[in-house]
């Protein structure tokens, strides 16, 4: 779980007013003209209890979930323009007989509601500040300070809609760095900590490339990523993807997903592929969710390998091709037809699951008996074996008779026109 921040700043905010309360009192509006330096100060004072409280819980809410989005820093600069250019505004168009944080706390809020809600509802959320604002200066008329209200809320709602006054607005991906592994790693270990535990010695092992943070603010909302293929290099793997789960069901998911499906295609890839499994925790699919988004943007289940994983999870494979992609299918027939097994090893993700390392040869099917053989000496569950479909077609037979079984295939891995196909042998069947 992400751990929870202290919202310092807002805290400091609020500190100030409870401080200036108690050290002067409640203050009376100044009447006689006063520098332009203490009217901010006066944000600081307040009239009444009633006031201060108010002030003090709108700035504490609105600001720990500014603080939380944009940082300390941003909510520092959103604050102290609030005061600053509210309070200017007020004294220019009225005179400066007002007091209170109420400049800090319109702003906060403004951001804070504009910030979560979708582009659709911004202009029934305006319309309710509006309306807020309305009926408070026709409640208290005169003892308003009305253009601070005003001005702030303009301020923070631009911030929240546009991002203009400090640059990048929303979420996007930024390339993931080593200042943001602490902050990845909670992010995937809420959905499996063995993932989180295996993504941290990668990450350590083999660095960052290919890998994306989608940030908004100071904030890591999600990370997705990249990772070549061995064998095609006009193919490639969806690496670690995961959302912060306080963060599911906005769509950000899709936008990260679909930010880096952008970023493929401008390197001329032309599939990605996406493992995953259908883990069940206690009756729940975990990867449930992600499916349904793979599903959403196009991809389908093309390989489905039972008992990969341990005997009751299953390998998945998805198949995601780039639309933009244009190119010829080859189909023209392999030199030699014939299949050497040269050796075998442990399978990613899986402790007792052998792939079949293999040769092309001139013909027939050579040294899978050996091979099966030491695989077994060394503890193994299942055989798997990925070959090209020319291949498989003409060895489909020998495979056969060695109780292998056709498991799938993914389609033009290879290329165009030639898919690797998966053959399956379970040991415990022979």
């Amino acid at each position: 779980m992400t751990g929870w921040k202290i919202p310092y700043i807002t805290l400091v905010t609020v500190g100030l007013s409870l401080f200036g309360y108690w050290r002067f009192g409640p203050a009376m509006v100044p009447v006689a003209p006063i520098p332009l330096m203490d009217i901010y100060l006066n944000a600081f004072k307040h009239g009444n209890l009633g006031h201060l409280l108010t002030n003090c819980v709108m700035v504490l809410i609105a600001g720990y979930e500014t603080e939380r989005k944009v940082g300390s820093y941003k909510t520092f600069a959103l604050i102290a323009g609030c005061i600053v250019i509210g309070s200017t505004v007020q004294f220019v168009m009225v005179d400066h007989r007002f007091v209170g944080i109420s400049s800090a706390a319109y702003g906060l809020v403004s951001f804070a509601l504009l910030s979560h809600a979708n582009p659709r509802h911004y202009t029934t959320i305006i319309a309710l500040i509006a309306a807020i604002i309305a009926l408070e200066a026709a409640a208290q008329p005169g003892q308003l300070a009305l253009y601070t209200h005003v001005t702030s809320a303009l301020i923070g709602g631009s911030y929240a809609m546009f991002g203009s006054l400090f640059g990048k607005k929303g979420p996007h991906l930024k390339p993931m760095q080593m200042i943001h592994l602490p902050k990845v790693l909670p992010i995937i270990a809420q959905t499996d900590e063995d993932d989180a535990a295996e993504a941290e010695q990668a990450f350590l092992q083999e660095g960052f490339d290919g890998m994306f943070v989608l940030v908004e603010g100071s904030e890591v909302l999600g990370v997705t990523g990249y990772s070549p293929d061995e064998q095609v290099p006009d193919v490639m793997w969806l690496s670690w993807t995961y959302l912060r789960q306080d963060q599911t069901g906005a769509g950000l998911g899709s936008q990260m997903l679909n930010n880096l499906l952008g970023k493929l295609k401008d390197m001329g890839i032309r599939k990605l592929f996406i493992a995953t499994s259908d883990y069940d925790d206690f009756g729940k699919q975990i990867y449930a969710a992600a499916h349904k988004m793979y599903a959403e943007f196009g991809a389908r289940i093309e390989l489905t390998v039972p008992a990969y994983h341990s005997p009751t999870e299953a390998k998945i494979v998805y198949g995601l091709e780039n639309p933009e992609f244009d190119a010829i299918r080859d189909t023209t027939p392999a030199p030699n037809t014939g299949l050497s097994i040269t050796g075998s090893g442990v399978e990613p993700e899986t402790d007792d699951v052998y792939g079949l390392s293999w040769e092309e040869s001139p013909v027939g099917l050579a040294g899978m008996e050996f091979a099966k053989d030491k695989a077994i000496e060394r503890g193994a569950r299942q055989l798997v074996l990925a070959i090209p479909s020319d291949l498989s077609d003409a060895n489909s037979e020998a495979l056969q008779s060695h109780n292998f079984r056709l498991c799938g295939r993914l389609s033009d891995y290879y290329k165009l026109g030639l898919d690797q196909v998966w053959w399956l042998c379970s040991i415990g069947d022979q």
